[in-house]
């Protein structure tokens, strides 16, 4: 092999070295550039997963809180035990004046008809409690056409435990909501009282054939069944709270 051909042969070899580095080089570029992206699209993954995450706590919080709530406060009750004002502080509530006229549910003693779900429209604009003390209830002046009352059930709250239909004002709330088919509200408040799922258990009897209710004539019709059912157990030894006595005159109060 002569010079000339020796030195064709090394400047070829350089050249195909030369270009091998080069396609080296290319092919690092693609994979930087493709590890570039696979870091943006799992970032913009991360991102949309965090705004899905978002937007499903903001409409579970919207349903927590999709009836808003409001207390009549007349200034009756032991401000310690009040589980209305236990709500207020939560800011679950909203303590309302007695001569302000409200339009939506009023739940109260004095109503005509029981709470149900053909009361959606009042139901949009809001439940309100009385916020009094029970041997002072009598004294309570407040008239609306909007007031319902509650079927049958008991308290769960340590100051009426097991005593028909006195309820806090949690529960009286906690009670209405589940009436007009708002459970899940009516568990989350009742889930800031260390008490307040016991509720629904020890009236589930009650609630369980109070919930295919749409108005007050099926829940009048349920609530005798339920009464029925009640006597029974009586009967047998079977009841599992405190019957009020028909001359209790304490001072508890509608908490």
């Amino acid at each position: 092999m002569n010079n000339k051909q020796r030195y064709q042969n090394w400047k070829k070899a350089r050249s195909d070295k030369r270009d091998q580095k080069q396609q080296q080089g290319h092919q690092q570029q693609i994979t930087l550039h493709q590890l570039q992206q696979i870091d943006k699209q799992q970032s913009n993954s991360q991102d949309e997963s965090e705004d899905e995450d978002q937007q499903q706590i903001t409409k579970t919080e919207e349903r927590l809180n999709d009836v808003k709530l409001f207390m009549i406060d007349y200034g009756q009750c032991d401000v310690k035990k009040c589980t209305g004002r236990k709500m207020e502080r939560f800011k679950l509530l909203t303590a309302i004046k007695p001569k302000v006229k409200f339009q939506g549910i009023i739940v109260s003693a004095n109503g005509k008809k029981y709470v149900s779900k053909e009361d959606e429209e009042l139901l949009q604009k809001g439940i309100c409690v009385i916020d009094c003390s029970w041997a002072k209830i009598e004294e309570i002046t407040y008239v609306s056409p909007n007031e319902r009352l509650l079927p049958h059930m008991v308290a769960v709250n340590p100051v009426n435990y097991g005593k028909q239909f006195k309820l806090s004002c949690v529960e009286a709330i906690a009670a209405t909501l589940a009436l007009c088919g708002r459970r899940e509200q009516a568990d989350y408040i009742l889930s800031k009282f260390t008490w307040g799922e016991n509720f629904f258990k020890l009236n589930k009897e009650a609630f369980d054939l109070y919930a295919e209710c749409q108005n007050d004539k099926e829940l009048r019709i349920a609530e005798q069944k339920y009464l029925e059912m009640a006597v029974k157990k009586e009967n047998t030894g079977q009841r599992n709270y405190d019957m009020p006595s028909s001359s209790d005159e304490d001072e508890d109060q509608i908490q």
